[in-house]
């Protein structure tokens, strides 16, 4: 391989390996930063799930709001159903990513009581992802380092099939933190073009080598 090109794809390879590591570091002080509490967890996007309220004296509660994550506002009065102490209502708009807040109101003790309650909508149903992104980006962009600096195409091979792994991934489950699933595929179908040069430039090399 003549020296000029190994450099030149060495500084690339690098350069865009540690890019992509910022990238999510980047995500993942967003998230941090902005992040609430929430009563509920974090569940699935596009999955149905169950608001609930738990009151002891109450003969009904009632969902009376739910507040998106773009902070629009939907009001309403819907009768939650009743198990006991418990009250549920099955809600299925969970399509925007990120924290959404509903509020009941009922007859607690005899007084028209109301209270708010919080959960959050990530692509994969999972919080606290952001971490295995970065583990794995920089032990990809590290191998692929490597396997430069000792002119060895197999360990760039292997260094890119991370890229590979978070790229597919990104693509079905998202980026916790990034409320965009457009930008997520993006970011995915980068991970992927660049993981997918390195692979075949790697491959050629050997086979003419």
């Amino acid at each position: 391989m003549n020296e000029m090109v190994k450099k030149t794809l060495s500084k690339v390879a690098f350069h865009a390996s540690w890019i992509l590591v910022g990238i999510v570091l980047s995500i993942a002080y967003i998230h941090f930063v902005s992040a609430e509490q929430s009563n509920l967890g974090t569940m699935k996007q596009n999955d149905c799930i169950n608001l609930y309220q738990t009151c002891d004296d109450c003969s009904y509660v009632n969902l009376t709001s739910i507040k998106y994550p773009e902070g629009s506002i939907e009001t309403f009065n819907l009768m939650m159903t009743k198990s006991g102490q418990n009250f549920n209502y099955s809600f299925c708009n969970t399509s925007a990513i990120g924290d959404y807040t509903y509020t009941v109101a009922g007859d607690k003790g005899g007084v028209y009581t109301t209270e708010v309650i919080g959960f959050s909508i990530t692509p994969s149903g999972f919080a606290g992802t952001l971490g295995f992104y970065i583990l794995i980006l920089v032990i990809g962009a590290g191998i692929i380092t490597f396997g430069f600096s000792k002119d060895d195409p197999t360990l760039v091979i292997l260094g890119s099939f991370c890229l590979y792994f978070i790229g597919i991934y990104t693509l079905f489950n998202g980026i916790d933190g990034m409320k965009d699933p457009v930008y997520t595929w993006g970011f995915g179908l980068i991970v992927l073009c660049i993981a997918f040069y390195l692979s075949v430039r790697s491959a050629w090399e050997m086979i003419v080598d």
